[in-house]
């Protein structure tokens, strides 16, 4: 069975072909068993849309049908060209009687081969007849095959020394994009192979790579490919023979990044003096760069970008005139790159020396002799003074020299010198002044100058701009009145001084997917043509002063994700319609002036991760049905709420109330990726009683409905809310005992219940005990209450009070006025002996201006000190 499914992926790898015609010899007839074996063939397929093999019919000759050749002498099968130039595979199986087509020297030539002119091929790539999970060439006569494409697979075993027994002229072997793993089998270390492709194999799902000890007895080899392939060693060793067994060495190009390879780069990587490609990026490779990389005289692409190579770039590079491209990002480098670096790379267009320790030394005046199209020199120190050596690199597309360290003003010459630069990043410097007025007349399409100290007006925008970021900064003004700029998709403007109202020229941008005006003195009402941005995914216009109710056009927003309109002056009552929004993440509307119930359409939010509606005017209960927020109940939302998109909004941070005070969440892609769930309804004027469905919500990580009017009992089983880690229900009208389940929340590490109606004896526990020595106020306000960690214990008459105090009997009232009257004669003297300061007015403001925790303690001295007077008075 297994030689079915090798024979199947041969002939559906025939269908990249091109179709041959009837090319047989008139002097020679295919042979019977050879046509039987053909035909055997078409019996398999079951489907043949393209009509591949109509012409195989068995009372013709078979050297005459489409696809086949034959040796003009002999009438053996020598090719076999089925390829058809649409992307339909035929379909079936294949019988074994194939394997009787022994002189096959020709499969399928659709192949890139780097004008090796080879002409014996086996084609493998893409098959999907049939799945082969074993590569079975010990059964076939392969003696004769040069090239080998077996790409594309699904093999997930072992590599294996059998494969290759009886391959004696390979030379080109092409193993990419499968799950192969283990130790590169020696055998394949045969002397005439000159490509070897293994990328994209093992198998993550096991934790298997491909290990590879020694490479160096492949001394023929050009091109060496083992990248992305969980490839794991020492480098050093596993070319430590190259030098000795390989002498010239002929590799041309050694391609083995995104793996596992730890060591130092050896100095003997400079005998590769043919290499025109080195790649070893993403690796775990350690040390300097060696100087003998300048021996490198045809190098022409050079990346070992994100390793932790140390110290300073050696001077040698220079001496590397053909090299076009070099990325050495993401290391652990230092040191000075001076002119010395690129006095000769006259071929120089692509270089990326970001975030590393490094510092680029080069004059103003120096005019380097390389014309760059990109240069990326990120977290290097470039400064204090704008780079002017950059004004000569006229071809610049790609331009990144954020956090520099530049002190300075934009040059007069920097919107000629960048006229045709497309992404231009200055984000994260000093940069004081204005924007140039000429801004318009560039070809920018992603501008980044975030976080410097930019100030005056916002000019004309390039037509072409599709990203903009000019947040934390100084600028003033109204917003750019919209243009051109029809491709527009990103714009971050928040934190700065832009004032005025939203134009309705902004409505232009109608592709716009971003927009973040945070921060501003805006004002007015936003204009509803801001709806024609039909694509919006991320809008923030927080702490401003935009007035008028919801904005209606946000329905339009059926893909948005994230809405923040907090710190406005907006009014009204939230629409019903805000249910409609069945992809929002994150929603934003504190600190307005938002009134009436909240909509129970919300509860169809089913992707709804953060909701602060705190700080309102919001009354009436809070929703029943809340375990339809999907989002706050399973941890996995994947299938129901895409994130992808979400992660890269890394454009503003997003703080709420937590923990009893205001914290910042960080980047919302951190929201994402650590699922931090968020429920903020305090600061309203809710009542009624919490829903107990609101237990259903299990993966919420924080809760706040303190200061409202909530009635009735804590959620019995509020325990089953395992992911709680802030808890608030402070200052309501909650009554009853503190539920026992409480104990039950391991995570939690904020707890406030003070100022409600609680009383009985506080659940035991560990968690409950570490909760009150952090937040020792977190049961003031509850006079009911009692046992540890309070002061006044449960005892069998102190319950009896309690009952009384909660009873209804004539003489529980009677009990009662007697103590509120002892109370109020205490509560009269402490008055009088402070009435002299609290009636001084300066004193009185004061006092009743202490902060919450200040005054909490004062409230604990006082009812302590009350409640011992009434007990040292009762008999």
């Amino acid at each position: 069975m297994s030689v079915l499914l090798l024979i199947t992926c041969f002939f559906l790898s025939l269908l990249r072909a091109a179709a041959g015609g009837n090319s047989a010899s008139a002097s020679a007839s295919c042979l019977p068993h050879e046509r039987d074996a053909l035909l055997a063939f078409k019996h398999g397929v079951t489907s043949d849309p393209a009509g591949l093999l109509d012409s195989w019919r068995r009372d013709e000759d078979c050297c005459r049908w489409r696809g086949v050749r034959c040796s003009n002498q002999t009438g053996r099968v020598h090719e076999l060209r089925l390829g058809s130039s649409s992307s339909t595979a035929l379909v079936g199986q294949i019988s074994p009687s194939v394997l009787a087509l022994q002189h096959l020297e020709h499969l399928d030539q659709h192949l890139s081969l780097n004008n090796m002119n080879l002409t014996t091929v086996l084609n493998l790539s893409g098959c999907s007849l049939a799945t082969a999970n074993q590569l079975l060439l010990p059964r076939l006569n392969l003696t004769n095959l040069e090239v080998l494409d077996a790409s594309s697979h699904s093999f997930d075993h072992p590599m294996s020394a059998s494969w290759f027994w009886n391959i004696t002229s390979l030379q080109y072997l092409d193993l990419s994009s499968n799950r192969l793993y283990g130790q590169i089998p020696h055998k394949l270390m045969m002397t005439s192979l000159q490509f070897l492709d293994l990328s994209s194999n093992g198998d993550g799902d096991k934790n298997m790579g491909v290990m590879a000890t020694d490479l160096s007895n492949l001394c023929s080899l050009k091109v060496l490919k083992i990248r992305w392939a969980l490839l794991y060693g020492d480098i050093t060793e596993m070319f430590k023979n190259l030098s000795s067994n390989c002498s010239p060495n002929q590799l041309k190009e050694l391609d083995l990044g995104v793996n596992q390879l730890t060591g130092t780069l050896p100095k003997w990587i400079g005998q590769l003096t043919s290499l025109v490609k080195l790649d070893l990026s993403s690796n775990n490779i350690t040390g300097p760069l060696p100087a003998s990389v300048g021996r490198f005289t045809d190098l022409k692409f050079l990346d070992l970008s994100d390793n932790h190579l140390t110290r300073n770039v050696p001077h040698e590079i220079g001496l590397l005139t053909g090299l076009t491209k070099i990325y050495l990002y993401n290391n652990d480098l230092d040191g000075m790159i001076t002119k010395e670096h690129f006095a000769n790379a006259r071929s120089l267009q692509v270089i990326d020396l970001s975030y590393n320790a490094l510092t680029i030394d080069i004059s103003s005046e120096w005019q380097p002799p390389s014309k760059l199209s990109i240069a990326h020199f990120a977290a290097c120190q470039m400064g204090p003074h704008f780079p002017g050596w950059l004004q000569w690199q006229i071809r610049l597309t790609d331009l990144d020299i954020s956090s520099a360290g530049i002190v300075d003003k934009l040059p007069q010459w920097f919107s000629d010198a960048f006229s045709n630069v497309k992404y231009l990043n200055i984000s994260n410097n000093q940069l004081i002044g204005g924007l140039p007025a000429s801004l318009s007349f560039m070809s920018l399409s992603e501008l980044y100058l975030s976080s410097n100290q930019l100030t005056g007006k916002i000019p004309a925008l390039p037509p072409n701009i599709s990203f903009l970021d000019l947040s934390n900064n100084s600028l003033s003004g109204p917003l750019p009145s919209g243009s051109g700029a029809m491709n527009a998709m990103e714009f971050s403007l928040f934190s700065n001084k832009l004032s005025g109202q939203i134009p309705e020229s902004f409505c232009k941008y109608q592709g716009l997917a971003v927009l973040n005006l945070s921060n501003n003195f805006l004002e007015g009402e936003p204009p509803p043509c801001l709806g024609v941005m039909e694509d919006m995914e991320y809008i923030a216009l927080s702490n401003n002063s935009l007035s008028g109710e919801f904005p209606s056009f946000l329905q339009n927003f059926t893909t948005v994700l994230f809405i923040d309109l907090a710190k406005n002056k907006f009014t009204g009552r939230l629409p019903a319609w805000i249910g409609i929004l069945r992809l929002l993440r994150i929603l934003r509307l504190s600190h307005n002036k938002f009134v009436g119930d909240i909509p129970m359409n919300i509860t169809n939010l089913a992707c709804l991760q953060y909701m602060d509606l705190s700080n309102n005017e919001i009354s009436g209960s809070l929703p029943s049905y809340l375990s339809n927020l999907t989002a706050m109940r399973k941890t996995n939302m994947t299938g129901m709420c895409y994130v992808d998109d979400v992660k890269n909004f890394d454009i503003t941070s997003l703080s709420a109330v937590l923990k009893g005070q205001e914290r910042n969440y960080g980047s919302i892609s951190r929201i994402f990726d650590t699922n931090m769930t968020s429920i903020d309804l305090s600061s309203n004027n809710l009542t009624g009683e919490i829903p107990e469905e609101i237990i259903a919500l299990n993966v919420l990580v924080y809760l706040n409905l303190s200061r409202n009017h909530f009635i009735g009992v804590v959620p019995s089983k509020i325990g089953e809310m395992q992911s709680l880690e802030s808890l608030d229900l402070s200052r309501n009208k909650i009554s009853g005992e503190i539920p026992a389940t409480l104990s039950n929340l391991t995570f939690l590490s904020y707890l406030d219940l003070s100022y409600n109606n609680l009383t009985g004896r506080i659940p035991s526990g560990t968690q409950l005990d570490s909760l009150y020595a952090a937040n020792p106020f977190m049961y003031i306000g509850n006079i009911g209450l009692c046992g540890h960690p309070l002061q006044n214990n449960c005892s069998r008459d102190n319950a009896s009070k309690q009952g009384r105090h909660q009873g209804g009997t004539k003489e529980g009232h009677g009990i009662d006025f007697f103590y509120l009257g002892l109370g109020c004669g205490f509560i009269t003297g402490t008055w009088m002996a402070f009435g002299v300061l609290l009636f001084k007015r300066r004193w009185r403001i004061a006092f009743f201006q202490l902060p919450d925790k200040l005054y909490d303690k004062v409230y604990v001295l006082v009812a302590t000190w009350a409640r011992r007077t009434q007990t040292d008075r009762l008999p």
